[in-house]
């Protein structure tokens, strides 16, 4: 059996437009779990995610908080319980519309590794930001 303390992980802080917190508990480089991706974010009031997709489905459970999910286009309110399938390919998107923070628990299977989870959540920031600085 393989046991992680969520609350000593680091994970790793997302900066704005997208600011969240992100930790991969168990991937291929994470403890050494091979067949999926565990990991959960934490994302601030009136903070996002960036509307996106991946080549395989993503199983996100609303721990606590709330805010809407947008599914190609599509508006869905999410609170704690709503459990979402999100199918390969689809894009979506988590916003927070709350006072407190949305926190999610997310499944990718096949797995990610950590490193690329992480990465891909970076870029998407650092994109906006240096289309940010283009602009201004």
């Amino acid at each position: 059996m393989k046991i992680v303390k969520a609350w000593e992980e680091k994970g790793v802080t997302i900066p704005a437009p997208y600011q969240r917190n992100i930790k991969v508990l168990f991937a291929p480089d994470k403890e050494g779990v091979q067949e999926l991706t565990f990991s959960h974010a934490i994302i601030y009031p009136g903070s996002q995610t960036d509307y996106h997709t991946h080549d395989r489905p993503e199983l996100i459970y609303i721990v606590n908080g709330r805010g809407v999910a947008v599914c190609e286009g599509k508006e869905i309110p999410i609170e704690p319980d709503v459990v979402l399938w999100v199918e390969k390919g689809e894009r979506h998107q988590m916003k927070n519309t709350g006072s407190e923070t949305l926190k999610l628990a997310t499944v990718f299977i096949p797995a990610y590794t950590a490193e690329s989870n992480y990465a891909r959540c970076l870029e998407a920031a650092r994109k906006v930001e240096s289309e940010n600085a283009i602009q201004a």
